[in-house]
């Protein structure tokens, strides 16, 4: 007598998909289509109707945000996820609540996946590419609080480059955003990045900005503080959202 098989849940594409929406919440097909190197569109909406299906994704539909659907974790991921190390298990009881989140949350977090993608398209031969978002770093306690949006590390043979990257879209008022530049003058001062990475280089720091307007106020506001406070160590770059889209990014340094 056989012994009866048993059916896997999902495929090595679609446990990738989940992968992908723990790390960046919120998907569309075209983005996906880049994330996981396919041409075929078709294909892979086959794999996100099925887990939309068997409730492992939700899928949301609203023209303000995408033309098409909009996909994020279900309930049922958390069968995925918990077998993955460093998934924060806070997420997986709240995984109910991602498809009811307001569109400009929802929106702030797909452009995120673009400026990933906008990484992975500067990429040359022979590097790596790390790019790990607010909601894989909660467990690393050194970070500077709030978490930066992404943290990234470029890794080029034995040589690592590493960044904090800001995103703010045009909810975030600009003292906000003045704020943070302080907050990490304050990280640095600290000590606390060196004490827990054996004395690694401090990050460089990226500011994806709303608007050209913004970009110039950030960038003459930093560096006249970095003239009062001596922050000659702190190497801050500013852009725009509109440069990210068209690729076209010329990154600032404010000194």
């Amino acid at each position: 007598m056989k012994t009866p098989t048993t059916k896997k849940l999902t495929t090595e594409q679609q446990e990738q998909i989940i992968i992908y929406l723990y790390q960046f919440r919120y998907l569309i097909v075209r983005q996906l289509l880049k994330l996981l190197n396919h041409k075929d569109p078709r294909r892979i909406q086959e794999w996100l109707t099925d887990l939309v299906k068997r409730k492992y994704i939700a899928q949301i539909k609203n023209e303000e945000i995408s033309k098409g659907f909009i996909y994020c974790l279900d309930t049922k991921a958390r069968s995925v996820l918990k077998e993955e190390e460093n998934i924060d298990s806070t997420v997986l009881g709240r995984l109910y609540k991602e498809k009811q989140k307001d569109v400009p949350f929802i929106k702030w977090h797909l452009f995120l996946t673009d400026i990933h993608l906008y990484f992975l398209s500067q990429k040359e031969k022979g590097q790596e590419l790390n790019f790990f978002t607010a909601q894989e770093l909660k467990g690393f306690g050194y970070f500077p609080d709030p978490l930066p949006s992404a943290f990234i590390e470029v890794v080029d043979k034995k040589e690592t480059t590493r960044y904090f990257l800001d995103y703010f879209d045009e909810y975030i008022p600009a003292f906000a955003i003045r704020r943070r530049v302080k907050l990490y003058m304050e990280y640095l001062k600290s000590g606390s990045w060196e004490a827990n990475t054996d004395n690694a280089s401090f990050p460089s720091i990226l500011f994806v900005l709303p608007s050209e307007k913004l970009k110039k106020h950030i960038q003459i506001y930093s560096r006249e503080l970095f003239k009062k406070n001596l922050g000659d160590d702190i190497d801050l770059y500013l852009t725009t959202k509109n440069e990210i889209k068209t690729g076209q990014v010329n990154w600032k340094e404010a000194k």
